[in-house]
């Protein structure tokens, strides 16, 4: 993993390691799956059944595993 350098420096040590490695795995754009429209508005429509389900706000997100 490259070294990520985090500014938020006040979070306990777990909190930022935490917030280091989502900032890594935002950065990998090209991680994320080319999904059709169609394909984004099925998984939109999940996150809204699963949302009303569970009273939670859900976001899915598409990856390509390679």
């Amino acid at each position: 993993m490259p070294d990520i350098h985090s500014t938020v420096m006040s979070l306990p040590r777990s909190c930022k390691s935490a917030a280091e490695r989502m900032a890594y795995e935002l950065a990998r754009d090209d991680a994320l799956a080319d999904i059709s429209d169609a394909d984004s508005r099925k998984i939109s429509e999940l996150e809204r059944m699963i949302s009303k389900e569970t009273g939670e706000r859900i976001a899915l997100v598409a990856y390509r595993v390679e």
